[in-house]
């Protein structure tokens, strides 16, 4: 094989990496668009007069697999941060 081969096989096998990789962004930004606007209805139905936790969201989730308690929580800080929902 030449180089001028070779080159042209690294950069096929290099654009089909990149589609998958940019597939899978794709994939990972709706997940977690999902899994924000499911917690987001979830901080706006809270009615209740205790704070809300993580681990109340989380059991009102209709995730599979469900997102870890981290992940809730950075998600309920970024929508705190974005919106009037205090709770």
């Amino acid at each position: 094989m030449q180089s001028d081969e070779r080159k042209s096989l690294a950069e096929e096998i290099g654009c089909r990496v990149l589609e998958v990789l940019l597939r899978q962004a794709a994939a990972n930004r709706e997940s977690g668009n999902r899994l924000r606007a499911q917690v987001r209805t979830v901080m706006n139905a809270h009615t209740a007069p205790c704070r809300l936790t993580a681990k109340l969201v989380l059991e009102q989730l209709n995730v599979t697999p469900a997102p870890s308690i981290r992940r809730v929580q950075e998600v309920m800080q970024e929508i705190r941060a974005s919106s009037s929902v205090s709770r």
